[in-house]
């Protein structure tokens, strides 16, 4: 969460779905793996289709000191292997081109995938919009679920724009997002049932060749139930959720 966080603000809230999701994870070639999450660089890939910016012209709109996001995880995160048939467009570009050479490779999906999205943006011109948007159900662009093969759709939460106000932490507090570190989870009263995750993924391009300037390290529970962390600041939306925006 960055310095210049404010202590109250308005936040746009809707939840996301579909039946198939793919956040590359950017290190893998022959067997494309997927992030549990959409990353930071995803979600405001989201945010722009709904707004209808174009490819690589948002990124200052969704720096780190104009713009805040958090995701609660609401389905169980659960992944699927399924082997698809690429093509080799060195060789040919059609299925009935016997120069065309084929290969099979495994990619990992995410199946049935269901996050809320929680969103702050310092342009209030920008928010207006998109909370307008967002209680319309409307886009500008399609929203998909990490690729254009798994097309998504997407509702506000309770009228799509709730407030959000800044916290101190006295002693532990459960957060309903997933933890972004440093952030302390406390493990000295987590039950056996917790399933604990660790990831690192894409928080912020530098350019518009798409490279990557900061990652971010969260914390999440697979079937999303809530974390408790100690110490710290967090924040409390509508009086429903506790979110650490990142």
């Amino acid at each position: 969460m960055g310095m210049n966080a404010p202590t109250e603000m308005e936040m746009a809230v809707f939840d996301i779905w579909g039946d198939y999701g793919h956040f590359r994870r950017g290190y893998t070639t022959t067997s494309p793996l997927t992030y549990p999450f959409p990353s930071r660089t995803a979600i405001a890939g989201m945010v722009a289709a709904i707004l209808g910016l174009e490819r690589d012209s948002y990124y200052d709109l969704f720096g780190e000191g104009n713009s805040l996001f958090a995701l609660q995880i609401l389905h169980p995160i659960k992944k699927v292997t399924i082997n698809q048939n690429l093509i080799d467009t060195k060789t040919g570009y059609f299925l009935w081109d016997n120069n065309g050479q084929r290969t099979q490779i495994p990619f990992e999906y995410l199946k049935d995938p269901k996050y809320r999205i929680f969103v702050w943006l310092d342009d209030s011109n920008l928010f207006k919009k998109l909370c307008g948007f967002i209680v319309q159900r409307k886009t500008i662009f399609t929203l998909y679920m990490g690729i254009t093969e798994h097309i998504a759709q997407f509702e506000p939460f309770k009228g799509g724009c709730l407030k959000a106000v800044r916290k101190e932490i006295k002693d532990k507090v459960e957060i309903n997002s997933i933890i972004p570190l440093p952030a302390k989870i406390n493990v000295y009263d987590m039950k056996d049932e917790y399933v604990i995750g660790y990831a690192k993924v894409p928080g912020f391009f530098m350019d518009k060749k798409r490279v990557i300037k900061k990652y971010i390290e969260f914390y999440y529970e697979e079937n999303g139930k809530p974390l408790e962390i100690l110490g710290g600041t967090y924040y409390d939306v509508g009086g429903e959720f506790n979110i650490i925006p990142f």
